[in-house]
């Protein structure tokens, strides 16, 4: 039996909907993609979603729309997907890495204020695998220190903190359709946010800083006239067929969101009382959407290592973790790693001379995260096969 790690949930309505993009001979940006914004924003309750061809892309914009240069510093979690802190790299700038929790891989207040310096131009917090990081606190520090925040929810889409989903708290959220989220375009992204301005130049920036888009100016009489390009912009749009894909997941988002609540609630039935697994969890009045399962390898071990300083033991443990990740792998059980910490990339520790331990929760996140198949068309031949191997392991057989 194989067991991937995702696999997207598609259905002959994608096909449906891409034929129709393809048959209209509009295949650029235009009016699936009006549709799939309009989709988008409703759903995350939003006022204006702006669709470009990565989440990269959109948090690209987002540090041009803020000005960011040379100087200034932007506060990063240390574990994430690299794009969070390049897209600060990129336009000169300094990602500044904070700390996570290990209990919700999310960075806190805290973590944040402890870095903030007159240096400090904005916070980039992160929302990891569909669980919300604690916006609420993490706006009250940016309101006190009078900074913007932009939030990637990458990982997000479904993920709530009471009735307000992420990504609407600060400027703007970046949300990613990529393959391994809950719903996919392929590649894309969007925009969220309810700053006008912020919308008006996100889309004028994604297509070559144009006053008027292709699509607006092919619907009139004066087609043939060019746009005017008052600001340098880039070449960030997502396609029709792209979006055509995304109205159609759309349609069965909250199907998919509803599966993988009953799925989460399954895994934790059938591993919540192994002790060598941390399962995901959510806190109080915050709805995991559960984009990943991912669990913590050794949790009290981990957890004695960070209180000693102890990084023989983290790399010790880490080993272990590979050595199960490879086992379930023999038997056609694909797991990952959560994401990485960004202070050990290279790009990262050469440039600012990072040490394993400068971000320690981050470095053991890194080292011990273990992410389970977990897809909505899982079967229950493949669930109890899963369980069944999980169960079966012995994590100290690597000691």
């Amino acid at each position: 039996m194989h067991i991937p790690i995702t696999k997207p949930y598609i259905t002959d309505r994608e096909y449906e909907l891409v034929r129709e993009a393809l048959s209209s001979g509009w295949l650029v940006q235009g009016p699936k993609v009006k549709e799939f914004e309009r989709q988008v924003a409703s759903f995350a309750g939003a006022g204006h979603a702006v669709a470009v061809n990565s989440c990269t892309s959109g948090q690209m914009l987002m540090s041009h729309i803020l000005g960011l240069g040379e100087g200034d510093e932007v506060l990063v979690p240390a574990f994430t997907w690299i794009s969070t802190a390049n897209a600060v790299e990129y336009m000169g700038a300094r990602p500044v890495f904070c700390d996570i929790s290990l209990d919700t891989f999310n960075v806190e207040p805290a973590q944040l204020e402890a870095k903030i310096n007159s240096s400090t131009r904005a916070l980039y917090p992160v929302s990891l695998f569909g669980l919300a990081a604690d916006m609420p606190g993490i706006m009250a520090l940016a309101q006190r220190r009078r900074l913007p925040v932009v939030e990637d929810v990458a990982c997000g889409l479904g993920s709530f903190v009471e009735a307000r989903h992420c990504g609407t708290f600060g400027l703007a959220g970046i949300l990613s359709f990529h393959p391994r989220k809950s719903i996919t375009t392929g590649e894309g992204g969007v925009i969220i946010t309810n700053d006008e301005q912020v919308a008006r130049q996100a889309r004028s920036l994604r297509e070559h800083g144009a006053v008027s888009s292709d699509y607006n100016r092919h619907r009139g009489s004066s087609s043939f006239r060019m746009s005017e390009y008052p600001e340098l912009g880039f070449n960030m749009r997502m396609t029709d067929l792209q979006a055509a894909l995304g109205i159609a997941q759309c349609e069965k988002l909250e199907e998919i969101l509803q599966i993988k609540n009953q799925l989460a609630e399954e895994y934790r039935h059938n591993l919540g009382d192994l002790s060598w697994l941390k399962l995901p969890q959510a806190p109080p009045g915050y709805t995991h959407s559960y984009q990943t399962y991912c669990t913590l390898f050794k949790p009290e071990e981990a957890f004695d290592a960070l209180k000693k300083g102890d990084v023989r033991k983290l790399d010790a443990l880490h080993q272990q973790r590979n050595t199960v990740m490879e086992a379930l792998a023999q038997k056609g059980i694909m797991t990952r790693p959560g994401t990485h910490a960004l202070h050990i990339q290279q790009l990262y520790q050469i440039k600012y001379g990072y040490h394993k331990m400068d971000f320690p929760h981050a470095y053991a996140a890194d080292r011990l995260s273990l992410a389970l198949p977990f897809y909505p068309t899982i079967t229950r031949e493949e669930k109890d096969y899963l369980f069944a191997q999980i169960r079966k392991m012995d994590p100290s057989c690597a000691e």
